[in-house]
């Protein structure tokens, strides 16, 4: 089956539009894990049953509505926090990174999580991350529903031919994901974060005035690349923090943080629009994003660390020191090299990001209406804290041969597949209540009644 393409105004489509204005507290408590696309077979004596449903694969509004509500611009972050004290001292507001809203959140605003998908025709990667808002609220009346699917046709961009070639083997993927996980007419959207984006800037925010917090390396004998700064009366010893621990801090605060909240969107809309879809941790992402022998994936670089540091491989990806995935040449890139000289010159960038020529500071969108005021008035991060991060990251990829020390630059975590639901199987073994109306309804109004299918779907629809 080809996939429909839409063909006029998105706010000219009825499905659309109850879609858009479908309940949301009813769709929160609707929410659950529909794991049975139409076309798969569960194995198993338990509940066994072949869907006698050809796959239907989601068409592109469909798509489109789901990658905008987990990936898209929403307007401009209000960041609504003190940057300063009456007395014109850091309230360590200058931490955000962006002031572009996105339909996620995410700490500082630095949004480093983008979505990735595959289907029957291929896999993308929507291209969102240097993209700008127009104003502060992007949604405000029916004409901008437009934005959804502009967006995505403008931000889609197709890195591998057919499906995602994804192993279903143990312990890639688990027995219990392997018979219905990116089977034919699915979708399913792998979120990937670059976790160095913002933990750069965490450096800068916990080792700046007023925290001025002592990172050492408990990994490495409780080393202290940081002492001159701590000599001098810079950073407190006294507020110390252990490098395994603000690695992982900020891995969690941006890698499960976003992509759960990117999740949960796409759950809660999947409610709205009457598809079947759950969340759950993927496969080993190195391996889906091409790290391994086992599959060309994702296509992204990987960079072999020369030393044996604290990240040890897995052992179905062989002997030596973990691969690292860094990024998607020319697309997405993580702050390290290769796509750096040197961490210093990474942290630059970060820095740059804010307070550069074209930095957030400086210029650009801006949900402050004094706009001059974030240049003239929000502290900078001081010289000597631009210093103390450049030496802690030099330090980590000199002593460790990676960046980060104990976690990957680039991770896949959470993944959410989203498919039409072969509502016959719950008919057959399960209680009512198991699916609702907008899903019995779905193939009829969204797919003129392909694969309507079940009894009781049928039953319902011609009631109607």
């Amino acid at each position: 089956m080809v996939r429909a393409l839409l063909d006029r105004p998105v706010r000219e489509s009825e499905n659309i539009r109850k879609a858009w204005n479908y309940p949301l507290m009813q769709a929160i408590f609707q929410r659950r894990a529909r794991r049975f696309p139409l076309g798969a077979e569960m194995p198993g004596g338990l509940a066994a049953y072949k869907s006698p449903n050809a796959p239907v694969p989601l068409d592109e509004i469909e798509e489109a509505m789901l990658v905008m509500a987990s990936t898209g611009l929403s307007g401009l972050n209000l960041s609504d926090l003190p940057f300063s004290d009456a007395s014109g001292a850091s309230c360590s507001g200058n931490t955000m990174l962006q002031f572009t809203g996105r339909t996620y959140g995410s700490p500082c605003g630095s949004h480093g999580t983008e979505m990735f998908f595959t289907n029957d025709e291929g896999a993308y990667y929507v291209q969102m991350r240097d993209k700008l808002p127009e104003k502060t609220a992007e949604f405000e009346t029916e004409d901008d529903w437009e934005k959804v699917i502009t967006a995505f046709r403008a931000n889609t961009v197709k890195i591998v031919d057919g499906r995602l070639n994804i192993p279903m083997v143990t312990p890639i993927t688990l027995p219990f994901n392997q018979w219905d996980v990116n089977q034919p007419g699915t979708t399913l959207f792998t979120p990937i974060t670059d976790v160095t984006w913002e933990y750069i800037n965490i450096m800068m925010l916990l080792m700046d005035e007023p925290n001025r917090c002592y990172v050492y390396d408990d990994i490495n004998g409780n080393a202290e690349p940081l002492k001159k700064f701590a000599d001098a009366g810079l950073l407190d010893r006294t507020r110390a923090y252990r490098l395994s621990g603000l690695e992982s801090m900020a891995s969690g605060a941006t890698t499960y943080v976003e992509q759960s909240f990117m999740a949960q969107n796409m759950y809660i809309l999947a409610q709205a629009m009457g598809l079947g879809g759950w969340a759950f941790g993927g496969s080993a992402g190195p391996v889906v994003m091409g790290g391994t022998p086992l599959t060309p994936g994702l296509g992204f670089r990987f960079y072999q660390p020369e030393k044996q540091g604290p990240a040890a491989a897995p052992d179905w990806a062989g002997p030596g020191p973990a691969s690292v995935p860094v990024g998607l040449d020319g697309l997405f890139e993580a702050y390290c090299p290769p796509y750096y000289r040197s961490m210093s010159d990474a942290v630059q960038a970060i820095y740059d990001a804010k307070w550069g020529r074209s930095g957030i500071y400086k210029g650009g969108p801006s949900p402050i209406a004094n706009r001059q005021s974030l240049d003239l008035q929000v502290p900078k991060t001081t010289d000597w804290c631009l210093e103390a991060t450049k030496v802690l990251c030099e330090y980590i990829w000199n002593t460790y041969g990676r960046f980060p020390a104990t976690v990957d630059p680039m991770q896949m975590t959470l993944w959410f597949q989203a498919h039409h639901l072969e509502t016959g199987f719950y008919d057959k073994y399960y209680t009512q209540g198991a699916y609702h109306q907008n899903i019995a309804d779905h193939m009829a109004t969204w797919h003129g009644g392909a694969a309507a299918g079940s009894t009781r779907e049928r039953e319902t629809v011609a009631a109607r």
